[in-house]
C-alpha cells in the first residue's frame, strides 16, 4: 500500500508542470495493476493446487539436491513450456523451494521462464530470424545455467521463508 500511496503522490505532483501526461502516466500504471490483479489469484489456485497434489519426494527427486542433469533439464523443460508474466513464477518458485528443489534448478527454472518461453523464441524467429534465435539461444543457456550454479554456490543453504520475515 506504501509504493501505490507513493505512486499516487508522484502522479499528482506531476499533474501541476504536466496534467496530460500525469493523466496518461497514472491511466497506464491502473491498466498495470489491472492486469497483475487478473493474474495473481488464479497463479495463487494453482500454487495450493500444487502444494496438496504435488508430493515433496516428487519435486526432490526431479529438481532436489540429488537430480544432477536430469534435475538442469527437468528446470529447463518447465521454464521453457511456462505460460504468463515473470511475476507469476516467483510464487511457484518459493513453492518449488518449500518442497525441497535445489537453488540452482530454481534459478534456472526462472532465468529460463524470464528468457527463453516456446512462444517467445517463436515470435523471435519470425521477426528476427531462425539463426538469431538459435544463436541467441546458445549464448543465454549456458548463462542462465551457469548463474544457477553461482547462486547456489553464494547461498549453500538458503530459507524457505520470505526474506522479510527472517529475524537476524
Amino acid at each position: 500500500m506504501l509504493i501505490a500511496g507513493v505512486v499516487v503522490l508522484i502522479h499528482l505532483a506531476l499533474w501541476g508542470p504536466w496534467p496530460t501526461l500525469a493523466v496518461q502516466s497514472f491511466k497506464q500504471w491502473l491498466t498495470g495493476i489491472g492486469e497483475v490483479l487478473a493474474i495473481v489469484p488464479a497463479v495463487l489456485i494453482l500454487i495450493g493446487l500444487f502444494d496438496v497434489w504435488v508430493p515433496k519426494e516428487v519435486v526432490e527427486r526431479g529438481l532436489g539436491p540429488a537430480s544432477g542433469l536430469r534435475g538442469i533439464l527437468f528446470a529447463i523443460l518447465l521454464g521453457t513450456g511456462a505460460a504468463g508474466p515473470i511475476y507469476a513464477a516467483f510464487p511457484i518458485g518459493l513453492s518449488l523451494r518449500e518442497k525441497g528443489a535445489r537453488t540452482a534448478n530454481l534459478v534456472i527454472f526462472l532465468g529460463v521462464w524470464a528468457t527463453i518461453k516456446l512462444p517467445m523464441l517463436m515470435m523471435e524467429s519470425a521477426f528476427l530470424g531462425t539463426r538469431f534465435a538459435m544463436l541467441r539461444l546458445a549464448i543465454t543457456l549456458p548463462g542462465i545455467i551457469m548463474c544457477g550454479f553461482v547462486m547456489e554456490f553464494l547461498d549453500p543453504k538458503p530459507s524457505t521463508e520470505p526474506a522479510f520475515l527472517i529475524r537476524e
